[in-house]
Formats: C-alpha cells, sequence, structure tokens
C-alpha cells in the first residue's frame, strides 16, 4: 500500500518540477518575443528556405545532366 502513496509522490513532485521548468522557459521566450525578435526568425527562416530551393536546383541539374560515354 505504501508503494502507491510513494508512487504518487513521485508523480507529484517530477511534474511540479517539469511545470516548474516549462513555466520558466515560456516566461523567458515572452521576454524575447519582440519585434526584432520576430524578424530575425522570419529572416533565418526564408535563407533557409532559399538555400534548401538551391540545393533541390543543384541536385535536380547534377541528375538531368546526360553523362559522356
Amino acid at each position: 500500500m505504501f508503494t502507491r502513496a510513494r508512487w504518487f509522490v513521485y508523480g507529484s513532485a517530477a511534474t511540479l518540477g517539469a511545470t516548474v521548468v516549462v513555466v520558466t522557459r515560456a516566461r523567458a521566450m515572452r521576454e524575447r518575443l519582440d519585434a526584432d525578435g520576430v524578424g530575425r526568425v522570419g529572416a533565418t527562416l526564408a535563407a533557409d528556405a532559399i538555400e534548401y530551393a538551391g540545393r533541390r536546383l543543384q541536385r535536380s541539374a547534377i541528375r538531368a545532366t546526360p553523362t559522356v560515354d
């Protein structure tokens, strides 16, 4: 019987600890969320998308080039 109580206490403590970590990170993210941060993230995503598209074009051009025997 005490085994169940012990696991309940362990689970409650773990849940409480995880909640504290999540709330702390959410507050830190909220503080960093400003116009500059949003613009920086948008620019990074756009640059990654352009780089990905460029790599796809290079790979498709390599596959389309006929081999000379």
